[in-house]
């Protein structure tokens, strides 16, 4: 049985403030659409125009905690949407952080 992850179940993306959680939050929403949509470069190149705008107001969105969960979700679920090996199929560095 795959387990979906929904936003609501974690919102603390390791931000300085709710404000910063909730545009991450906003901007995983996103991607999360994206990976089930669209070519994983596609959202590789969507998830860096999008933590650049992010970035423009909360530039902790840089920090390796916060890197280090995007893109462990991003990678949970592009293996889950894409049928992927977790350990072969898709690496962490692929999200280019």
């Amino acid at each position: 049985m795959k387990r979906s992850i929904i936003m609501q179940e974690y919102n603390d993306w390791a931000m300085f403030d709710d404000a910063g959680n909730l545009a991450v939050s906003q901007m995983m929403y996103e991607l999360k659409r994206a990976i089930s949509t669209k070519p994983l470069p596609q959202v590789r190149r969507q998830l860096h125009q999008l933590r650049e705008e992010v970035g423009k107001k909360h530039g902790e969105v840089y920090d390796s905690d916060v890197r280090d969960i995007i893109t462990s979700y991003l990678t949970q679920w592009a293996c889950e949407v894409h049928e992927l090996h977790p350990v072969f199929g898709l690496d962490y560095s692929y999200w280019q952080l």
